[in-house]
């Protein structure tokens, strides 16, 4: 993955406890969607995570928690696991 486009992703998630919950959603919506199109123009070795994420329990519920926390690690799959959160960061982000 570009590391670029990762790092985006992880400043974004980085930001739960600053920011409301459907500011918060949009932000990580918009930063995965771009990640995901930079992936498919180029492809870079991912770069690993500086620290782990924050608790994005109490923001965004259990389920998408642990899909954007395996977002963050990164990883070959990070794509799928991208795309798993687009929806349901849509939905937080109308609210």
């Amino acid at each position: 993955m570009c590391a670029v486009s990762l790092q985006a992703i992880r400043e974004a998630i980085d930001t739960c406890a600053e920011s409301d919950t459907a500011t918060f959603a949009r932000q990580t919506r918009n930063a995965i969607a771009r990640a995901i199109v930079a992936e498919a123009m180029a492809h870079e070795a991912p770069a690993a995570a500086e620290h782990p994420p924050p608790d994005l329990r109490p923001v965004v519920g259990p389920e998408l928690a642990d899909t954007l926390a395996a977002l963050y690690a990164g990883g070959d799959d990070w794509t799928s696991r991208a795309i798993d959160a687009l929806e349901p960061l849509h939905a937080l982000a109308r609210r």
